[in-house]
């Protein structure tokens, strides 16, 4: 698939968007934490031409240009850059979201819900599991910066990055693809100062906050879930699906946290059936 790439000015600093296809709806693609919208790359390719696909590289770690030092790195912020790029798409705009960006696309679908046709959820930070309960190890290590570059750095070795991806993939990642997922991680100190500004605002406050009004967002919505996944409970597919008035799970069996990664075939064809499926009339 051929892309186009610019850079898109946000409050803050730039961030690189790549776009592909020209018709049909618009899905917009919201990464986690430490990659970058590459991490999207597989599933896309099975979409083919069917949608226009908006892929940014939000700056949550995997990104290569730095934010501003005073930047918002919170995932309030980051919602905010997400709604600013989908007010400029073509409708309708569908927005997907993974890891710490389907908190974000929780938090950006309940601040303007009429701007997304529908809401696709995949493993994601959820109720008091922000950070995941593994990685809050990371949230006083965020505290202390040459920490973190020292994490980082550590990237740089293939055993460490293989080690990190295994908590988030079934399937072995091939090193340039996940040097590609990383960005300017492992060499970049203003990545690196956004990875921490991240992690000192990721609190189970953020997800619990924005439950109350997930009621509010009234398209259809899409939870994709794994069977097995060390960072995010099945049972929290559950609790979100009862939270929005129109909603469906449909559950990954061989797959942690990156499906897009590790069954983009498999997902690619539940997201086709879903935006082909007529929405159920709304009802009082």
């Amino acid at each position: 698939m051929r892309y186009e790439s610019e850079q898109v000015a946000t409050d803050g600093g730039v961030i690189t968007v790549r776009r592909a296809g020209h018709d049909g709806p618009t899905l917009l693609f919201v990464h986690g934490m430490m990659v970058n919208g590459h991490v999207w790359d597989p599933l896309v390719e099975h979409l083919g031409d069917r949608y226009r696909v908006v892929l940014p590289d939000l700056p949550l770690g995997g990104h290569r240009t730095a934010l501003a030092a005073d930047a918002d790195r919170s995932p309030g912020a980051h919602a905010d850059r997400v709604l600013d790029l989908a007010r400029t798409l073509p409708g309708p705009v569908v927005l997907v979201g993974n890891n710490t960006g389907g908190a974000i696309a929780q938090i950006a679908a309940v601040r303007e819900p009429a701007l997304f046709s529908r809401l696709v959820l995949l493993p994601s930070d959820a109720f008091d599991n922000c950070p995941p309960r593994l990685l809050t190890p990371l949230r006083p290590i965020a505290a202390l910066p040459p920490l973190i570059r020292g994490i980082c750095v550590g990237l740089r070795g293939r055993p460490f990055r293989r080690l990190l991806m295994k908590f988030v993939a079934r399937n072995p990642v091939p090193h340039r693809q996940l040097a590609e997922l990383l960005g300017a991680l492992p060499h970049d100190r203003g990545v690196q100062r956004d990875l921490t500004g991240l992690l000192r605002t990721l609190r189970p406050e953020v997800t619990r906050k924005v439950v109350p009004r997930l009621g509010d967002y009234r398209g259809p919505v899409l939870i994709a879930w794994s069977r097995k996944d060390p960072l995010f409970p099945l049972a929290h597919a559950h609790r979100l699906a009862e939270c929005f008035p129109n909603a469906s799970v449909v559950i990954a069996e061989r797959s942690r946290a990156f499906v897009s990664l590790d069954e983009p075939e498999w997902l690619a064809t539940r997201l086709i059936e879903f935006m082909e499926t007529e929405p159920a009339p709304e009802t009082a």
